[in-house]
């Protein structure tokens, strides 16, 4: 009974660990959040004001965003090696862009001289990061093991649809279809044949067609008595 005791006590220890640690990611995640808009704001500073509120909200869903999406994505979704080390590689990197935020955006309130390095993040590093993400996202996503299925599967039907179609295209020049050609343009004539004496018939008057047969025969009697 003690062990199953001590099981249930360490279960709701991980839980409780786990949802700390979510609370404390949320509570980070909040703070990055405000220091990547005020940051991300000065750099849409000739934009109407509207606009300006907008696009940085937008820079910010964008870096905070993919942080929260890869660390659901680790945790809960990516299975394949390739897809846990991009997101570990992208989490790594996000952290970075987080706390250079967080630092830049305090030293710039407090009027701290920035380094060389902040200098240049505040240029166009801060501006990178979305590029970044981008390409972060576009790896997890062709590295996903579902995709890459279905691109196999499309590549095994689109060579089972070439091979049928040039064993169609040889089977062309075979015999048996030139037997069948042959077969089918003499059926072809012979209907056409038929058409044509049938149309000259109805075109001549009545008891003419008789005569038609009559007369080769008489000549052809003639001919033979001589």
């Amino acid at each position: 009974m003690s062990s199953v005791q001590d099981a249930f006590k360490h279960n709701q220890a991980r839980r409780n660990v786990i949802i700390g640690g979510g609370l404390i990611l949320v509570c980070i995640t909040l703070l990055s959040c405000v220091s990547s808009f005020m940051i991300y704001r000065e750099g849409f500073a000739d934009t109407p004001w509207f606009v300006q509120q907008s696009l940085s909200l937008f820079a910010v869903i964008v870096v905070e965003g993919a942080f929260i999406w890869l660390v659901y994505g680790f945790t809960r979704a990516f299975s394949s090696f390739s897809e846990r080390l991009i997101s570990l590689a992208g989490m790594g990197f996000l952290v970075c862009v987080m706390l250079t935020n967080i630092i830049t955006h305090f030293q710039m309130v407090k009027n701290i001289p920035l380094a060389p390095f902040q200098q240049a993040w505040l240029a166009w590093g801060a501006v990178s990061v979305f590029i970044a993400v981008l390409v972060f996202v576009l790896l997890i996503t062709l590295a996903d093991p579902v995709t890459r299925l279905i691109r196999l599967e499309l590549r095994y039907l689109g060579k089972q649809q070439e091979t049928i179609l040039q064993a169609k295209t040889d089977g062309l020049d075979s015999e048996h279809v030139q037997v069948a050609m042959i077969e089918r343009a003499e059926i072809e004539a012979q209907e056409l044949a038929e058409q044509i004496v049938g149309s000259g018939r109805q075109n001549l008057p009545r008891g003419s067609s008789s005569r038609l047969y009559q007369q080769p025969q008489r000549g052809y009697l003639k001919r033979g008595k001589s």
